[in-house]
């Protein structure tokens, strides 16, 4: 359930809430390197005496061109809004508008956005409330950010200015690497910028039927309207071959939501009984446009100057769900407690649209028993659950046989159909069937907190995207493909250390331990006509080639990683090595040896990226008017493949760009008898000690700030000031960890996908400080 502010009966109050601060740049322990040491590394490798590009000088080793100072800056943020509320019995109001700022801390980001809100209640009738509400904000973005990727990748011998401050041009031959691109150069020309509105509308209302039953309507609409648009000039290397490109894209969508729910609410000597029955409906439609045109006169940036349309695309993408439901509390005399929930869900990306589920819950209040004597408890509560809740896929239309239109595959000048997805049309609704126990306990005046919960998830019909023979043109199919099953422990503990009138501390500490397995998977068709469940190897999802793989295997978790394991170096002669084991009939090892040829390298499981203990630590201190709020965050028992040293810490494989300094406790292997976490570094080398293994996989342990705040209560009551705090507050101020990259904590995409690879052009950590005060009048 979602709520917003609302106003209350009263007088009129206007709140004032206006922050802004500063936000730098940390690139955790990927420190790369400068130019001296870059020169001193590479006169280290074993066959130094090959180099020979024309700048390999010990002049050279005085080079140094800081590419992350220069992307890099002190980024600003501001941000403001203004809120006014006031009402009668009949009327009440809220009205807020809103600002943010921010130029980013990567050079050539700016951001900013423009929100209101207005939230009405009026009461014309005891019996009925009308709800009307207004939201809109619009955000926009200049974009000329600097390289992410270069401030790691670029070499510090290579300077994007000449001797007289002019910029050089792509592939110069004053650079090391005279192959690399000066994206300097471009970027005093090309930019994108895009512009986001929304709106959002609501009508609900309540209408009071009688004491005991209640109809209330929540009737939403949402518009979004998007567009970007970006200017390649003719003489950038981005355009350069087209004679200029403009890009033009718009977007838009509709949402609509209706929620229509009676309530029934009755209490009779120690019975109370609440409940609800509901429709809901949510729909969704948008509307693409994109188009590129090249040929164009310099400084012009509107698609009527371009002479060629480079690519016109559009798209329409719908889906739909609507949801009955039903939900029934019972409670007797406040000790014995009942829930039962049902919904039937049904869903347009799906071949069979509904899915029934359900649950049931029971709670025990001990402390309200005419037996229960430990006056020092305050609350003693066991709970108990079951129950299933649905997933649907993140593609629009799995059921369905598609074909595209591809211009490609025309003829004679009309576009031909291809064969685009298979469709599944059993595809049904993923399942997770939950149980879970939990204790809530609270004594000695509230003052000490205990939460306790245990849970087993089973996930059934698990929805998947499956790897096919590609014969038709198509790769993948969605299914449902197996079981899942989830089991953890969460425990939450607190207490106020200190608590009097001028003295508060309060310390809360949570902790979860969660254990995942694949219990079931898909069978796959054998040459005699049997079906057998084998193991699957899947990609990491980062979309890099090399990165790394998992793998899903009956009995393991699922995000287990599997990769050749890595043996060390070979301390007579510096080479990498791997394992290659041999295994019986039945998969067990058998013996295993070690191996300098990669390919030569067997597949292992090598751990998974799920920590065994995860969690938080906050805590709150009080002082009179004084207030600080602190929280920490934590995980132990993690891996995650740090893809960026495969570029980054590659032995001399990649002469193209910068290397990463060694960190405290690794070495590098310079002559027999050496016992050495690195291997011998060569010029060009083709060892392949930097390929995919478990070299790259990182413990990810890490204990980090991740806020602390301090305020301070103005007491201005006489002034007709209601309230006056001001605060200062920093966010993400330190993080302690060996992982050897930029984030410890494991990245997800631009959709919230998990991926299970640190990239190599990681956006790099922010640490932001902010200076605010609040006021109510």
């Amino acid at each position: 359930m979602v709520t917003t502010k609302r106003a209350k009966t009263g007088q009129t109050t206007l709140d004032i809430a206006s922050r802004t601060g500063f936000t730098t740049l940390t690139n955790g322990n990927l420190q790369v390197m400068n130019g001296a040491e870059l020169y001193d590394y590479y006169a280290s490798f074993a066959n130094a005496n090959t180099i020979a590009f024309p700048r390999w000088k010990p002049e050279l080793r005085n080079s140094n061109f800081s590419w992350w100072d220069l992307a890099t800056r002190t980024g600003f943020n501001q941000n403001h809004n203004i809120s006014i509320q006031s009402g009668t019995e009949k009327l009440q109001s809220f009205f807020s508008v809103g600002f943010y700022d921010e130029a980013g801390t990567v050079k050539g980001y700016d951001y900013e956005r423009y929100n209101f809100r207005l939230n009405t209640t009026y009461k014309p009738f005891e019996w009925l409330s009308i709800k009307p509400a207004l939201v809109g904000s619009r955000r926009g973005v200049v974009d000329k950010q600097y390289s992410v990727t270069s401030m790691y990748s670029n070499l510090p011998w290579d300077s994007p200015y000449d001797t007289n401050g002019n910029l050089v041009g792509h592939r110069s031959s004053t650079w090391v690497n005279s192959v690399g691109t000066n994206y300097l150069y471009d970027l005093q020309w090309n930019h994108s910028a895009n512009t986001n509105y929304e709106f959002m509308g609501n009508l609900d209302f309540d209408i009071k039927i009688n004491k005991n039953f209640t109809f209330s309507s929540v009737n939403n609409y949402r518009f979004n309207t998007y567009t970007s648009n970006s200017y390649s000039d003719p003489l950038s290397s981005a355009a350069q071959s087209v004679n200029g490109r403009i890009t033009e894209y718009r977007s838009e969508y509709a949402r609509r939501y209706t929620n229509q729910i009676l309530r029934y609410n009755n209490t009779w000597g120690k019975h109370n009984v609440n409940a609800l029955a509901g429709y809901e409906f949510n729909d969704y439609r948008a509307k693409t446009l994109d188009v590129y045109g090249t040929g164009l006169s310099r400084g012009f940036q509107v698609l009527d100057v371009v002479s060629l349309p480079e690519r016109t695309k559009g798209g329409i993408s719908e889906w739909a769900v609507q949801s009955y439901l039903f939900n029934a509390n019972y409670a007797y005399a406040d000790k014995y407690l009942a829930q039962l929930s049902l919904r039937r869900d049904g869903a347009s990306n799906f071949g069979k649209k509904y899915g029934d589920f359900f649950s049931i819950s029971a709670g025990w209040n001990i402390h309200k028993e005419d037996w229960f004597k430990a006056n020092y408890i305050n609350n003693l509560k066991l709970r108990a659950a079951y129950g299933t809740v649905g997933n649907r896929p993140s593609s629009l239309y799995p059921q369905y046989d598609l074909y595209a239109v591809n211009p490609a595959a025309g003829y004679n000048g009309v576009p031909g159909l291809l064969i685009g997805q298979v469709g599944n049309k059993d595809l049904t609704w993923e399942e997770t069937y939950t149980t879970g126990l939990g204790l809530d306990v609270n004594a000695f005046n509230n003052r000490l907190r205990l939460n306790l919960d245990y849970y087993i998830k089973n996930t059934d019909n698990i929805l998947y995207d499956v790897p096919i023979s590609g014969l038709t043109g198509v790769t993948s199919m969605w299914q449902n493909v197996g079981k899942m099953r989830n089991k953890g422990i969460e425990v939450a503990i607190g207490g106020d250390i200190i608590r009097s009138n001028d003295l508060t501390w309060s310390l809360d500490i949570n902790l979860g331990h969660n254990r995942n397995k694949l219990t079931d998977i898909y069978k796959t068709r054998n040459v005699d006509g049997s079906y057998t469940a084998k193991p699957i190897i899947i990609g990491d999802r980062l979309g890099v080639a090399g990165s790394a793989s998992r793998l899903l295997q009956i009995g393991l978790p699922v995000d287990t990683y599997y990769m050749p394991e890595w043996a060390g170096v070979n301390p007579d002669n510096g080479l990498p090595m791997w394992y290659r084991v041999t295994r019986d009939a039945n998969g067990n090892e058998t013996g295993r040896t070690t191996t300098s040829t990669y390919a030569q390298a067997t597949q292992e499981k090598m751990g998974k990226a799920s920590p065994d203990l995860f969690g938080g630590i906050s805590t709150s201190l009080r002082w009179k008017s004084f207030d600080m709020n602190a929280v920490f965050g934590y995980s132990i028992g993690g891996k995650l493949f740090n893809y960026s040293r495969r570029e980054y810490d590659s032995d001399g494989a990649y002469t193209d760009r910068n290397q990463m300094k060694l960190m405290d406790g690794w070495s590098r292997w310079q002559k027999a008898g050496d016992v050495a976490t690195h291997p011998v570094a060569r010029y060009n080398n083709t060892n392949n000690g930097n390929a995919m293994s478990s070299r790259y996989l990182e413990s990810n342990d890490f204990f980090r700030m991740r806020s602390l705040a301090l305020g301070y209560n103005f007491d201005l009551k006489k002034y007709k000031i209601k309230n006056l705090r001001a605060y200062l507050s920093g966010e993400n101020l330190f993080v302690i960890t060996k992982y050897s990259g930029v984030d410890p904590e494991i990245p997800t995409s631009d959709d919230g996908t998990i991926l299970f690879s640190a990239g190599p052009s990681v956006y790099p950590m922010t640490r932001r400080f902010m200076l605010g005060i609040n006021v109510s009048f």
